[in-house]
């Protein structure tokens, strides 16, 4: 396990990378600040928990974005930034379609 979650942060450290998985969590922030009842649950058609991933997915990809690399496995397993990366797309993808 150890060993995977090692490739996969080898293999996306490249700085485009890093640029687009910020800028992508910074874009889907503003598309949650600028009409948050679309991703409420009351109000919308998400779950709670869709909203938790989709918050969990903003904080990752900034994680990963700004260039901060953990040195502990489990933060490591936490702020993966491959699944980060997907979940803000989904979530833009929500946002827009």
């Amino acid at each position: 396990m150890k060993m995977l979650i090692a490739q996969i942060w080898q293999h996306m450290d490249r700085r485009p990378l890093r640029l687009l998985s910020l800028l992508l969590a910074l874009w889907l922030a503003g598309c949650l600040f600028w009409a948050p009842a679309r991703f409420a649950s009351h109000t919308s058609t998400l779950s709670l928990w869709q909203g938790l991933i989709i918050m969990w997915g903003i904080c990752a990809s900034v994680v990963f974005g700004v260039g901060f690399q953990p040195q502990r496995l489990r933060w490591k397993t936490l702020f993966l930034p491959l699944p980060a990366v997907v979940v803000v797309a989904c979530g833009l993808a929500f946002f827009y379609f």
